[in-house]
């Protein structure tokens, strides 16, 4: 594992803790991996960087990773699987969603394993109508909102 960190005292403190390797935030991208996780700073897949990936998979938590548009089509040209950051990263608001109704551990965790069969369905979409994952991400988000959308739409009989 090989990591890096904006703050030089975490990456060193992981190095101590865990054994890993430390490169510098920019030349992170670059590093031979099975998996390429962004974390916390948006825009870090750009033209440039998604072509000096030496991964097989990007799966990261940072919103925005995609530096700008056709992006998602780059990552797709260079065979590299994109898990789109809000299906990956909806941990946090499954769990601060179950504040609202009074904390359970074990409920927030049943959400949690939803996400592995939600980033799936994206992939087997993707792969099923030739878009990259990105478009099938936005297109299985967008039907979900029109569907909870048409709820509204449903009103009880008048008395």
């Amino acid at each position: 594992m090989t990591v890096a960190d904006v703050v030089p005292a975490a990456a060193e403190r992981a190095v101590h803790d865990f054994g890993v390797e430390a490169v510098a935030v920019e030349k992170i991208h670059a590093v031979d991996c099975d998996v390429y996780s962004p974390c916390a700073l948006g825009g870090a897949l750009s033209f440039q960087t998604i072509s000096e990936l030496r991964c097989a998979a990007v799966c990261g938590c940072a919103n925005n990773q995609l530096a700008e548009a056709g992006c998602d089509e780059a990552l797709a040209e260079a065979g590299v699987l994109y898990a789109p950051d809000y299906c990956v990263n909806a941990g946090g608001i499954v769990n601060i969603s179950e504040e609202l109704r009074g904390y359970s551990r074990e409920r927030a965790e049943t959400g949690l394993r939803h996400i592995y069969d939600a980033t799936m369905a994206v992939f087997a979409r993707a792969r099923a109508d030739g878009i990259t994952t990105a478009a099938a991400a936005d297109r299985q988000a967008e039907a979900r909102i029109d569907a909870v959308g048409r709820l509204n739409l449903i009103r009880p009989p008048s008395r």
